[in-house]
C-alpha cells in the first residue's frame, strides 16, 4: 500500500471512531521524526502544567500547526500533534510548539 492511500485506509479502518488518535490525520499534514538520543542536543521537550500538553523547542524548516511529531527510541515511540507554533526571529528556522500527546 502506498503512503498516498494511507489516510484513506486509516479513515476506513476507524469508521470515524472518536477514540482513534489519528482521526484528524490529513494528507496535507506532515510527520516530523526525532530520536530520544537527540534530546537536549537537537530538541528540548518539556511537560506543560496541563499534563496532556508538552512544549518543544527545536530548529527545523517546514513545520506548521497541525503537523505531527514522532519521537522514537528507548524501545518506544511517542506521537504528538502541534496545536500552537511560535517562530523565533533569529535563527529563523527555530520554533517553540505546544504539543498534544496522542495515545
Amino acid at each position: 500500500m502506498s503512503l498516498h492511500f494511507l489516510p484513506l485506509a486509516l479513515r476506513n479502518l476507524t469508521n470515524g471512531s472518536p477514540s482513534y488518535p489519528y482521526q484528524s490525520f490529513s494528507a496535507n499534514k506532515r510527520c516530523h521524526q526525532y530520536h530520544w538520543q537527540d534530546l537536549n542536543g537537537q530538541f528540548v521537550l518539556e511537560a506543560a502544567p496541563d499534563q496532556s500538553l508538552y512544549y518543544m523547542t527545536t530548529q527545523k524548516e517546514g513545520v506548521t500547526p497541525g503537523d505531527y511529531i514522532e519521537i522514537s527510541g528507548l524501545g518506544e515511540t511517542s506521537r504528538y500533534q502541534i496545536i500552537q507554533l511560535e517562530r523565533y526571529s533569529d535563527p529563523p528556522d527555530m520554533w517553540m510548539a505546544t504539543l498534544r500527546k496522542l495515545t
